[in-house]
């Protein structure tokens, strides 16, 4: 006992303890200044980029949402896409300078980190970013110079060019969070329609076959903005005895999330990019109905096939709904939670 109590009190040890006490204070130190980084976002009017934008932000760390957003042309002043891109073609340095004397109150901005996604949004980014000599992240596939300058691209495809810091994700970051436990659910299927675009091009017919074969299936339905009016009225009208409707421009994140957990079965339509990303990064299992096939093939199906191939969706028919699975199937949840530990490591690196 006395020895044990010599051994702990000596120099030596005394001085072992110090080195690592301050190296656990400098560990504390760098933590604690984690927590309290001013991480601003530059979004337009895409939701699936800002989606993308507070999903990354929310990987960093815990943050309000509604603050430290700045939208073009509402709290930074943008020019219009074609004058954008002549000015660029004439002088990047040029157009930086028009936009630093249009937006004069950046210099009062302070920020560790910039956040972007969308081709229009990474100019003014960029300027903000330098105003506060702050770090910049663009999150998609970069179409501009400019992002050769910014210091991490974040994208699931990695092969966009080695001129770009990519910062390789399998999945995007979106607002939604992974669910804390399982629950009961008490309704069966949740249907997200969308509309045209990403390759898919939709007739009235196709619209038509989606109710009839919804029909007797107890489902609520959410529409997009590019839902046509007739195709939502369509499904209204022709609806079964256990159907709700669900307006987007009614459902906030809240009820979509309230949503997304009380239903066992979730299903939507091929052409909805942003919501299979928001789906899965919930940590659920989605149904993709494919109404028909895709008149061109476009990024968007390389991403739905990888996604396939990793187990986090089903790509079904119309008349394969037979064939759907349940939200919790799989490992879906323990996917996205891997993934945005090792995007949150490899930001740290960054930082």
């Amino acid at each position: 006992m006395g020895l044990c109590c010599w051994y702990l009190f000596s120099r030596g040890s005394r001085r072992k303890s110090g080195i690592f006490f301050n190296r656990f204070r400098q560990i504390l130190s760098k933590n604690f200044k984690w927590q309290v980084m001013k991480i601003a976002i530059v979004a337009d009017k895409k939701a699936g980029d800002l989606s993308h934008c507070l999903g990354l932000r929310d990987v960093l760390q815990n943050y309000d949402p509604k603050k430290d957003v700045f939208y073009l042309h509402k709290d930074l002043i943008s020019f219009p896409g074609f004058l954008e891109r002549s000015l660029r073609l004439i002088n990047e340095k040029f157009l930086l300078f028009i936009l630093r004397l249009l937006n004069p109150s950046v210099v009062d901005y302070k920020f560790d980190f910039v956040i972007c996604s969308g081709t229009r949004t990474a100019v003014p980014a960029y300027l903000l970013a330098k105003a506060s000599k702050a770090k910049i992240i663009y999150i998609g596939s970069p179409k501009l110079r400019i992002i050769k300058k910014f210091d991490g691209v974040v994208s699931e495809n990695s092969d966009v060019g080695k001129v770009y810091k990519v910062i390789a994700s399998e999945l995007p970051p979106t607002r939604f969070k992974p669910y804390e436990n399982e629950r009961q659910p008490t309704r069966q299927s949740l249907v997200l329609v969308g509309g045209d675009g990403n390759g898919y091009d939709y007739s009235e017919k196709d619209w038509y076959r989606l109710a009839f074969e919804f029909k007797n299936i107890s489902s609520t339905f959410i529409n997009s903005k590019r839902t046509p009016k007739f195709a939502w009225q369509n499904l209204k009208e022709n609806s079964g005895p256990e159907h709700k409707h669900l307006d987007t421009e009614n459902t906030d994140l809240q009820l979509l999330t309230k949503n997304l957990d009380e239903h066992s079965h979730i299903f939507v339509t091929a052409d909805s990019t942003t919501r299979i990303s928001e789906i899965i990064s919930r940590g659920y299992f989605i149904n993709v109905i494919e109404m028909k096939g895709p008149i061109q093939y476009e990024m968007h199906h390389d991403f739905m096939q990888s996604l396939q191939e990793k187990g986090l969706l089903k790509i079904m028919r119309l008349d394969e709904l037979h064939l759907s699975e349940n939200k919790y199937h799989g490992n879906v949840k323990k996917f996205v939670v891997t993934e945005r530990d090792a995007l949150k490591l490899k930001l740290q690196k960054l930082l």
